[in-house]
């Protein structure tokens, strides 16, 4: 349990963004959560903007654990597999980010330009990691540069919009929707997997 005052801000602003929206939730909201004065609040942070950035870079911490590959690790499925889930981990805990992306993005252009800096070099590293899939023999090669940007974009949109696409569904996000992200990621995979190529 942290117990640094700006790590307990971010996590009371984490649950109540969660709970109710960015939208929905003040800095007054926050205080309030955390029996604290707004004054006390914005001797760490100036605005909500300012928190939603905070919270922002911890998700790119945790994507930056998550996607990297331990050295002299043979590549495989399951660690393809345990990778993706991960990412839907993240995703569960940090929800409120993916369901307002769109307006946190258009409101606050310094957390875009974070969010489409980190997607660039996300983007990146699936073509590294594909590549390093290639190479150990797990995937086929892809083929052309074309055609492995298909693949890492169809890659892309299940992993960054699994979580929302289930969400508007009216439900909880579960288990078993996560269970079912990673065999969407197997899926779009298949036909790449060493003895399925076409």
């Amino acid at each position: 349990m942290p117990t640094d005052t700006k790590s307990r801000i971010l996590d009371a602003a984490l649950a109540l963004f969660n709970e109710r929206g960015t939208a929905n939730v003040t800095t007054n909201h926050i205080a309030e959560a955390l029996s604290m004065s707004p004054g006390n609040l914005y001797y760490h942070y100036r605005n909500k903007a300012e928190i939603v950035r905070e919270l922002f870079a911890r998700i790119a911490g945790e994507w930056a654990v998550n996607y990297a590959v331990p050295p002299a690790t043979m590549p495989s499925i399951p660690m393809m597999e345990a990778m993706v889930a991960g990412n839907f981990e993240i995703q569960a805990r940090y929800r409120f980010f993916f369901r307002d992306l769109t307006l946190l993005l258009n409101a606050d252009p310094e957390l875009a330009a974070a969010y489409r800096a980190n997607r660039a070099g996300g983007i990146g590293n699936t073509r590294f990691l594909i590549n390093l899939f290639v190479d150990a023999g797990v995937l086929t090669p892809i083929g052309d540069d074309a055609a492995l940007d298909d693949l890492v974009q169809l890659l892309w949109l299940v992993g960054d919009f699994w979580l929302v696409f289930k969400d508007t569904g009216g439900a909880e996000f579960s288990q078993a929707d996560m269970d079912q992200g990673v065999r969407l990621f197997r899926r779009l995979l298949t036909p790449h997997l060493k003895g399925n190529s076409p």
